[in-house]
This record gives structure tokens, C-alpha cells and sequence, in this order.
């Protein structure tokens, strides 16, 4: 028996397209800090890892830093999958 726990669920429609989810539908499936929104969505949107870090105007290793976290709180392991996973992300139309 298990006394104080919580649990979030998540309702989406999963249909991979170019769409990039909102920043506020990023934050709040996945608990992402605005940093780590803008980064996932330029990830997203095809650009690598360096193009992004530069189009945010970071540090390659900041970027780095931030991806290990988007990972973590994804629980994808690999670019390749946070990317299919944004893109299969939707909020469900009722």
C-alpha cells in the first residue's frame, strides 16, 4: 500500500507530423525549464545540436548539458528519439 503518492496522466494523440508541441505543453508533460523548451523545440524542428546551441545563443556544452536533462525528464535516451517523440506529441482536439 502505497500512502501519499501522486501520479500525473497525460492524454495525447500520438501521429508523427513536422508539428513541434507548444512551449506550455512541453513544460507541462515534462517538467522543462523555458531554457530547455526553446532547445527541444529547435530540435524539434530539425536543427542539430550545435545549430541550435548557436541559434540560442549558448555554449555548445551548455547545450549538451540541457539535452542530458531534456533526456532525463523524457525519458528518451538518444536525439533521434526526443525528436520522434516531440513530433508525435499533440494535444487531443475534443
Amino acid at each position: 500500500m502505497m500512502f501519499g503518492a501522486e501520479i500525473l496522466v497525460a492524454a495525447t494523440t500520438l501521429n508523427p507530423s513536422s508539428f513541434v508541441p507548444s512551449p506550455t505543453i512541453l513544460m507541462g508533460l515534462f517538467d522543462l525549464t523555458p531554457a530547455e523548451v526553446r532547445l527541444a523545440t529547435l530540435l524539434g524542428k530539425g536543427l542539430s545540436l550545435k545549430a541550435a546551441a548557436q541559434e540560442n545563443g549558448i555554449k555548445f556544452s551548455t547545450a549538451r548539458s540541457y539535452l542530458d536533462k531534456i533526456f532525463r525528464k523524457t525519458g528518451t535516451n538518444h536525439q533521434g528519439q526526443l525528436v520522434a517523440l516531440l513530433k508525435a506529441t499533440q494535444p487531443l482536439q475534443v
